[in-house]
């Protein structure tokens, strides 16, 4: 990415005149794109205290599926399962 794109300062410590274009409606707006872009969901804080990390917030989350009945057996993960070797 080019230094006059570059939203924190620019090398020798002089402000970047483009961060401000961007207001703090802007601001907001960006980071909302960008949290639904990522998937990402903000916990209230009484429910984030009780999970340490990402992990264990899907484990509970497949739990909770699985009691209702909505998640089979399978454990559900994002990404690819890994392809079986092929013998020559």
């Amino acid at each position: 990415m080019r230094d006059e794109y570059d939203l924190k300062a620019l090398k020798g410590g002089r402000p970047n005149p483009y961060a401000k274009r961007i207001s703090a409606t802007g601001r907001k707006a960006l980071l909302a794109r960008f949290y639904a872009a990522e998937h990402l969901v903000r916990l209230d804080d009484d429910i984030a205290e009780h999970f340490r990390d990402a992990e264990t917030v899907n484990e509970t989350l497949r739990l909770a599926l699985k009691m209702k009945g909505v998640l089979g057996k399978t454990k559900g993960t994002r990404g690819k399962s890994p392809r079986a070797k092929k013998s020559a």
